[in-house]
């Protein structure tokens, strides 16, 4: 399935029938491995449009502010800001407000059974950056290459694949690659496989000159063979659809460990005089928990080697007291209720939470500057600001 697909897909905007929007359709349920229908939804007026009530869905806020509304009774219409994320369970009937300058992403399930949570979750980004603790970063992990806010992970009752595997949600800011390693051809670059999944990036903010490319197969330690170099805009999804068990799926024995390893999804990426921002779906999902392994391609670690662990189990426990306050903060700002909350025992667990991630980032700019390789600069404008 994979090979037949395009790594690379660029935004065809078209009216749509639903109310004062254009829609670009970015993948298709049926003919994705992720078995997940991608759009992205630009208002050009004012006016509403429905979703789908049978499926679930993701909704993130690119631009603008969106009304959320829903015909349940009791329900409160809620207003999203830009940076604000949602999952809508199946049998929400749900509508969405905007005019012009709005701008959504849409990721929705196949059918119900593609959705595993009932509860309507609301996550904004301002209070997604106080998920830390003095030891460790939670949701907002900042590195010398990137900024990952988490939104969504493995542990989070959300959207399932075409493999009823959980998949988690990001939205992903990759920097310069001034002063990275470079590769074969001399160029500094990011170098990734995602051996274990699959992964749909869309981008949507490309300010500079960036660029994809994927390794033909079969890999090779050295005098590895590339595709062409595709370019990356606002306009542009590149997607890693090399599939568990497809036609493009390397599989050999590690002969330190006896173990079946497998290699898919080997790629490169070029950013320069600028950064590139965008969302990521992985199928399987991420925990959150996975660092990117050293090596000269990195990846996340496999699910099988993190589930079930006791330093992932700390993990979740570290992590749940804050889920709460970020889904308690997240609501009421959405329904204008935020002040009433400043002082409370979740507002207060949140500025701590905020103190120790902007620790954590001034700790990462100290050990670039001492690096002296020159990416405290480019790192030093995603730093989080502790609160005031």
């Amino acid at each position: 399935m994979s090979r037949a697909l395009p790594n690379l897909i660029r935004n065809d905007w078209r009216p749509d029938a639903r109310g004062p929007v254009l829609v670009a359709r970015v993948l298709d349920h049926r003919t994705t491995p992720e078995g997940l229908d991608v759009q992205r939804i630009r208002f050009v007026g004012t006016g509403s449009i429905s979703l789908d009530r049978s499926v679930g869905h993701f909704v993130s806020v690119l631009s603008g502010q969106v009304g959320l509304r829903s015909e349940r009774p009791g329900e409160a219409a809620l207003q999203l800001a830009v940076t604000t994320h949602t999952y809508i369970p199946p049998g929400w009937c749900a509508w969405l407000d905007g005019s012009v300058g709005t701008d959504v992403l849409q990721v929705s399930g196949a059918n119900a059974a593609q959705a595993r949570g009932d509860r309507l979750l609301v996550r904004d980004e301002e209070f997604v950056a106080g998920c830390a603790t003095g030891s460790q970063a939670l949701r907002w992990i900042l590195t010398s290459q990137y900024l990952s806010r988490r939104i969504f992970l493995h542990h989070d009752a959300t959207l399932l694949s075409r493999s009823g595997a959980p998949v988690s949600w990001y939205r992903t800011t990759m920097f310069d690659v001034t002063g990275l390693p470079p590769n074969d051809d001399d160029e500094p670059v990011f170098r990734m496989a995602y051996n274990s999944r699959t992964e749909f990036n869309v981008c949507y903010q490309v300010p500079g000159d960036a660029r994809v490319r994927m390794a033909e197969h079969p890999y090779r330690e050295a005098g590895q063979e590339w595709g062409p170099w595709l370019r990356i805009d606002d306009e542009s999804t590149y997607h890693l659809n090399e599939a568990e068990r497809g036609g493009e799926e390397e599989r050999w024995i590690d002969e330190a460990t006896g173990e079946e390893r497998t290699s898919r999804n080997k790629h490169e990426v070029y950013i320069a005089d600028g950064h590139v921002t965008l969302f990521c779906l992985f199928d399987p999902a991420t925990t959150g928990f996975e660092k990117h392994r050293p090596g000269a391609y990195s990846d996340y670690e496999p699910l099988a080697s993190v589930l079930g662990t006791e330093r992932y189990e700390r993990y979740l426990r570290d992590l749940a007291t804050f889920d709460e306050v970020v889904g308690v903060l997240s609501m009421a700002k959405a329904r204008g209720e935020l002040d009433s909350l400043r002082g409370s025992s979740a507002w207060q667990l949140y500025e701590r939470g905020r103190r120790a991630q902007a620790e954590h980032d001034a700790a990462l700019l100290e050990a670039l500057a001492a690096d002296d390789g020159g990416r405290e600069r480019i790192v030093a404008q995603w730093v989080t600001e502790p609160p005031r």
